[in-house]
């Protein structure tokens, strides 16, 4: 008869199972860090990566943004209001017809002149019929006539100057007059009279022509202002005569006397007519 509690076989068993199940515990874990470890390089570098990357991004420069400048919009130039200032825009511009702009805006042609000193301003009366633009000095024997073909006319005011005589020339001829002329001049103390004056000198003679002076704006944009008014003076003036048409356009002027003058009291100043 055998003996239970001599035999070993029963511990031996538990023994082995428990020994067996730390050896696939002690597997596992040793799996699984093996796994753990071969991991973490992978970890550590892609950290690393954006580390590097967040102080790349940090070190470049802020640009600040492009400066826009202003659109400048050239100034456009103005429009010469006198030939002084057509020849500060047109430095190579000679004596001659040009555009002029009254008050900088309203187109006319005026004669520019003295384009190398001092430019000045005239407006060009074109010829008439009746022989236009005229002052006469009249005696009993015949005339001496002043054409003017240009007056001086200031563009800001438009008052033509009576006593420029830059293009005025004496006539050789006026319809229902003799002409003074040549050497016969040398006798005479006054050759020329101013523009829109009329001279008559009688010499107590009735029937001695009148002296006469006349303002053609015919084929002009330009009319008289109708405030013009005329005077007379002189010796013994026995006649006047100052007619100014219903258009504003001619103005006739006659005086007789012992050199009786009759001329404009009032600026000759000039009004724009639209054509």
């Amino acid at each position: 008869m055998i003996d239970d509690k001599s035999s070993p076989q029963p511990f031996l068993t538990w023994l082995l199972l428990i020994g067996g199940a730390l050896m696939v515990l002690a597997f596992y874990l040793g799996y699984v860090l093996l796994n753990h470890n071969a991991i973490e390089p992978d970890k550590a570098e892609a950290t690393t990566v954006a580390l590097i990357a967040t102080q790349i991004a940090t070190l470049q420069p802020t640009l600040p943004p492009p400066t826009r400048f202003a659109t400048v919009t050239p100034s456009p130039v103005p429009l010469p209001s006198s030939c002084a200032m057509l020849k500060q825009q047109q430095p190579t511009a000679e004596d001659g017809e040009y555009t002029i702009y009254l008050q900088g805006i309203t187109a006319v042609t005026l004669y520019c002149h003295n384009m190398t000193t001092t430019p000045q301003e005239y407006l060009t009366l074109p010829a008439t019929a009746s022989g236009g633009n005229f002052s006469l000095i009249s005696y009993p024997e015949g005339a001496i006539v002043t054409l003017y073909e240009k007056v001086r006319l200031n563009p800001s005011s438009l008052i033509i100057d009576p006593t420029n005589a830059t293009f005025a020339t004496l006539g050789e001829s006026l319809a229902g007059y003799n002409a003074i002329t040549g050497e016969q001049l040398a006798s005479y103390p006054v050759i020329t009279s101013d523009f829109a004056q009329a001279t008559g000198c009688n010499r107590n003679q009735p029937d001695a022509p009148l002296g006469r002076a006349n303002i053609d704006l015919t084929g002009t944009p330009f009319i008289l202002n109708s405030a013009i008014s005329f005077n007379s003076f002189g010796g013994e003036v026995t006649e006047t005569v100052s007619e100014v048409s219903a258009d504003g356009k001619v103005a006739n002027l006659g005086v007789n006397g012992r050199c009786g003058i009759v001329q404009p009291s009032t600026p000759i100043q000039l009004i724009y007519q639209q054509p």
